[in-house]
């Protein structure tokens, strides 16, 4: 439908009835939707982003056309988790603009400070993962926490009550003793709730 503009308003011009629609728009060929249709061209578009940008190896998480359940988080919790996954993130062994600088752990200075040692190997933050990670044993591209809303907010809990990839400065990184892990649940999870307060 166009709209012819006249001296005081917009006029309906109908440019096709309603009888040649079905020549414009013809429906599926049988045994096809369109929702199957829809599916196809997903498919189709998923190979050709593999193929013209394949994702770097150090990157073992799948592509998806739809958000990431993670998303759902506040903002905070969901960025550190992308930059973790990502592997840029501000954990020490991540950062790829200073190869100078440590990459051991801060906190129980055992092993380098990568994604999966941060949340499910760190000796120092084990009453925090006690506390919030019984039920995440795995962080891999497959893992269930990835799909499970309630995994996925005991892992954004289990960032900010021990400051996981917080950048530099925002707060003291936490020493390898367990209660200075816990001292830091209280100013964490305030600031977390100060940003999700002003996200709302």
């Amino acid at each position: 439908m166009l709209f012819l503009l006249g001296p005081n308003r917009l006029s309906p011009l109908p440019v096709t009835s309603q009888h040649l629609l079905c020549e414009i728009y013809p429906p599926p060929p049988p045994g096809r939707s369109y929702p199957k249709l829809k599916l196809k061209c997903k498919n189709l578009l998923m190979e050709e982003w593999d193929e013209d940008a394949p994702d770097p190896s150090r990157y073992p998480y799948r592509p998806s056309l739809k958000p990431h359940p993670f998303m759902g988080l506040d903002r905070f919790s969901a960025s550190r988790l992308h930059q973790m996954r990502s592997g840029k993130s501000y954990l020490r062994a991540h950062p790829s603009w200073d190869e100078d600088a440590p990459t051991t752990c801060p906190s129980c200075l055992s092993a380098p400070e990568i994604f999966e040692q941060a949340i499910l190997r760190c000796s120092a933050k084990e009453p925090a993962r006690t506390r919030h990670l019984q039920a995440v044993l795995d962080i891999g591209p497959d893992a269930l926490v990835w799909s499970s809303a309630a995994l996925l907010g005991a892992l954004a809990h289990f960032i900010k009550s021990t400051a996981t990839a917080f950048p530099p400065g925002m707060f003291s990184r936490p020493s390898s003793s367990a209660s200075s892990v816990s001292s830091h649940w209280y100013y964490v999870v305030s600031f977390g709730y100060i940003m999700s307060s002003q996200e709302s």
